[in-house]
């Protein structure tokens, strides 16, 4: 006679729109994370189409300075590379904030350096869009930088200060 369907339902359709749905939004937050992280400031279809450029060397005679920043249980490690006789200061951001920093340093004893950093944030599961101003004083005698900066991201602002130093 005539096969009887089978009464599967719409579960395993439901399911696998859950599926579906669920690899999107991980996709998404990878990938906003990624354009936070390695593109900054240029334009999403610019960076997608052109890669990613090259990254600016450190400029001859730099150091390393380093410091972590901790807040409510989360460390923000941040590297500046510094060059001490003056010019371009370029560096990263890790830990749960991940992200670039670049900036300028006058040069001589207690010269000015300032800058922004940009990147993104993630606390938890979500990548939260991040960026901050710094601006402090290089103290080559102490070989350390204190930094004071005014963060924000996922619709809060905050300001702190820290110390970056160098051997």
């Amino acid at each position: 006679m005539f096969p009887i369907p089978s009464k599967i339902g719409c579960g395993p359709m439901v399911a696998f729109m859950l599926i579906v749905l669920l690899l999107m939004l991980v996709g998404s937050n990878e990938a906003l994370g990624y354009y936070f992280t390695h593109c900054g400031q240029i334009e999403i279809f610019d960076c997608l189409m052109g890669g990613l450029a090259e990254e600016p060397a450190p400029e001859e005679g730099s150091v390393a300075a380093t410091g972590v920043y901790d807040y409510k249980g989360y460390s923000v490690t941040v590297t500046a590379n510094i060059p001490l006789g003056g010019g371009a200061v370029v560096g990263v951001v890790g830990g749960t904030c991940e992200g670039k920093l670049k900036g300028t340093f006058s040069g001589g004893e207690n010269g000015v350096m300032s800058g922004s950093m940009s990147g993104v944030c993630s606390p938890f599961f979500v990548n939260i869009p991040a960026s901050a101003q710094f601006t402090g004083m290089v103290n080559k005698s102490g070989k350390i930088v204190p930094i004071s900066f005014t963060g924000k991201g996922g619709g809060f602002s905050h300001e702190g200060s820290m110390a970056l130093s160098y051997p």
